[in-house]
């Protein structure tokens, strides 16, 4: 598969017409779609993502439940922001709202930018690995980092805040 100059492969999705996924860029911003909105009829594909300069994609995260479930965005510096995925707004394409502030200056000197996100759903934990050591983070543990869409997010515990992946677990 060789895509057309300048494209690259994030991630792939795949489910029902309706299922919603997550969009998001290194540069804090993003938005929930619909699988049937990144459907394309050109051979050329479709531009769902438009990320800031020197931003790049993050793998599209299936949402489960957009109405009841969880967004956990990580920045690279070991920052977490958890909210509820409904506060992010449903469109087809662009650049997206901003889910966690990350500082311009920060982004644009390479000091800071969004890692992952992930939606976590009732009854499931948030696994953040940070080298050969993980931190599983549920219900209560989740709430010490909840706040609203586009803050700046509160610093993980010392010896987890140079975070490698997150991943959703349980449910």
């Amino acid at each position: 598969l060789n895509p057309p100059s300048g494209a690259t492969f994030a991630g792939v999705a795949l489910g029902a017409a309706r299922s919603a996924v997550i969009l998001a860029s290194s540069a804090g911003h993003g938005f929930v779609t619909r699988l049937e909105d990144l459907v394309s009829r050109n051979k050329a594909g479709k531009v769902a993502l438009n990320p800031a300069k020197g931003a790049e994609v993050l793998p599209p995260v299936p949402v489960t439940d957009p109405e009841h479930d969880l967004l956990a965005a990580v920045t690279d510096s070991g920052r977490l922001l958890v909210f509820p995925v409904a506060e992010l707004p449903e469109l087809a394409r662009g650049k997206g709202n901003k889910i966690l502030n990350v500082p311009k200056a920060a982004f644009e000197a390479g000091e800071e930018k969004l890692l992952a996100v992930a939606a976590v759903g009732a009854g499931q934990e948030l696994v953040i690995h940070a080298g050969q050591r993980y931190l599983r983070l549920r219900g209560a543990d989740l709430d010490a980092y909840r706040g609203a869409r586009a803050q700046r997010g509160a610093k993980l515990p010392r010896g987890f805040q140079r975070v490698d992946r997150i991943e959703v677990a349980g449910g």
